[in-house]
C-alpha cells in the first residue's frame, strides 16, 4: 500500500486550483472585412454592431460598437451616425455619444477582430437564449448594407458567417463559452 501524501501537497494543489481562479468568461468575436472600393472619393465607412432578440420583434439588446469620425469638432461625426438608419432608428438616437468601450475611429479597408466579452457593456448579464447579431455600415457617397447573424449565447460554441455585397466582405461571429 502507498503511503498517503503529505498534507503539505494537498494544501499545495488546493492553492493551485483556487489561484488559477474561475473558468474563462464567454465571449463574442466578430472578424469583418471592409472591400477596398475602387472609387475617386473614398471615405472610410461609419459601422453600427448591435444585439437584438431572435424572433419578430428584433428588441435590442445593447449597442457593442459604433465606428464613426470622432475627430470633428464640437462631436460632429455623430451626425452622420443617422445614416446607418436601421441602427439609428432603434439604438442610436438614445445613445449618449461617444460611449466609453462602444465608440470608435473608422477603419480603413481590411479585415478587423473585435471581440467582446460578458465582464462588460452589452454582454454583462445577457441571458440565455437566442440572439441576432447585426451589423451596419453606411459609407458617405457610398452605399449602405445591412447583414443579421443568428447565434446561441448561454450553451456551447457557435458560430455564423454571412456575406456581404459591396460595403461589406465576409462577416463571421463565433461564440465561446
Amino acid at each position: 500500500m502507498a503511503p498517503a501524501p503529505p498534507r503539505n501537497a494537498w494544501l499545495a494543489g488546493a492553492a493551485l486550483t483556487l489561484a488559477a481562479g474561475p473558468a474563462a468568461a464567454a465571449s463574442l468575436t466578430l472578424q469583418l472585412t471592409l472591400p477596398p472600393i475602387d472609387t475617386a472619393a473614398y471615405y472610410r465607412p461609419y459601422l453600427a454592431a448591435w444585439i437584438e432578440q431572435a424572433g419578430g420583434d428584433k428588441a435590442v439588446v445593447g449597442t457593442l460598437a459604433v465606428w464613426y469620425d470622432t475627430r470633428l469638432r464640437d462631436n460632429g461625426g455623430r451626425g452622420w451616425l443617422r445614416n446607418l438608419r436601421s441602427w439609428w432608428r432603434v439604438a442610436g438616437e438614445q445613445l449618449a455619444l461617444p460611449a466609453d468601450g462602444v465608440s470608435g475611429a473608422t477603419r480603413p479597408a481590411g479585415t478587423h477582430t473585435l471581440q467582446f466579452s460578458d465582464a462588460s457593456g452589452a454582454l454583462a448579464g445577457l441571458p440565455a437564449g437566442h440572439y441576432q447579431l447585426a451589423i451596419e455600415v453606411a459609407r458617405e457617397k457610398g452605399g449602405r448594407e445591412l447583414l443579421r447573424l443568428p447565434f446561441a449565447w448561454g450553451g456551447g460554441a457557435h458560430s455564423a458567417e454571412a456575406q456581404g455585397s459591396k460595403e461589406l466582405g465576409p462577416v463571421h461571429l463565433r461564440v465561446a463559452p
